[in-house]
């Protein structure tokens, strides 16, 4: 059981902070869109996300090294987190496949996502990955994973809090078509959060996934290859799905989260 002395925010004030939140990604995507890319991205992932989480731990007096627990890596582990993420990616790719097949994307958001990743330069590059690939798995973890799953998991039942914190990350998101895909993607980070207590496990995947969609844009290696859906194709996703659950469960067993062990719901 959680000591009563220790200091959360309320549940009220998540969910006030995710309101706020989605209320902010208006002035975001315009920037993005019309003015700079570059002042968008930084004002909404290191501004809103990352400053609201760190102003409302402060304001509510909450211990940072609780509310956004950062803990050594075991080498074991780490390799255990690399297999389930790779394996998830290419989960995932299949399942954007499958997806576009059967519902097609809005011409305008492939043609937005395409103008995101698009790169003139090396430096370009690197830039672009820091703004869309490191930024986003760093502040929206801190927010999504750290202040608001953390918070409502001290509130609530936590598997309700990992829930809640994977569909909201999949709304703010705000692409319909793909709404069942950053739901998984979320729920696989909340998932990583709960078990072990560790916010490095999540941000490290998140950044994978980012990366590995930024990358085999840029070299144009898409999953299945050519576009097109060959048999090997479902031998690959079903073993992918395998080592994902092999290593899932190894992962489960040799991490363990002792915030949430006995955990009972307090106050608001």
């Amino acid at each position: 059981m959680l000591s009563t002395q220790e200091n959360w925010p309320k549940a009220k004030v998540a969910f006030a902070g995710y309101f706020l939140l989605a209320l902010l990604q208006w002035p975001s995507s315009y920037l993005i869109i019309h003015i700079s890319l570059s002042l968008g991205v930084i004002l909404n992932e290191w501004g809103f996300l990352a400053g609201m989480s760190l102003f409302i731990a402060w304001k509510s007096k909450s211990k940072l090294s609780l509310l956004f627990p950062f803990r050594p890596v075991k080498k074991n582990n780490f390799f255990l987190l690399l297999v389930m993420t790779f394996s998830m990616v290419v989960i995932v790719d299949y399942l954007l496949f499958l997806s576009e097949k059967i519902l097609p994307p809005d011409p305008a958001v492939k043609i937005a996502l395409e103008q995101l990743m698009s790169i003139h330069s090396f430096g370009d590059g690197l830039w672009r990955w820091f703004l869309i690939c490191l930024s986003p798995a760093f502040c929206e973890e801190l927010f999504f994973r750290g202040f608001l799953q953390n918070t409502l998991a001290h509130r609530w039942k936590v598997n309700g809090a990992m829930l809640f914190a994977a569909v909201s990350f999949a709304l703010i998101h705000g692409v319909p078509q793909y709404l069942h895909l950053y739901f998984l993607l979320g729920l696989y980070l909340s998932w990583l959060f709960k078990v072990s207590g560790n916010l490095w496990f999540s941000m490290i995947a998140h950044l994978i996934n980012n990366s590995w969609t930024f990358l085999t844009f840029i070299f144009d290696k898409k999953i299945p290859a050519g576009g097109v859906w060959h048999p090997t194709d479902s031998l690959v996703m079903g073993i992918a799905v395998l080592v994902f659950a092999i290593a899932a469960s190894r992962f489960a067993k040799e991490v363990q989260n002792p915030s949430f062990v006995g955990m009972t719901t307090s106050p608001n």
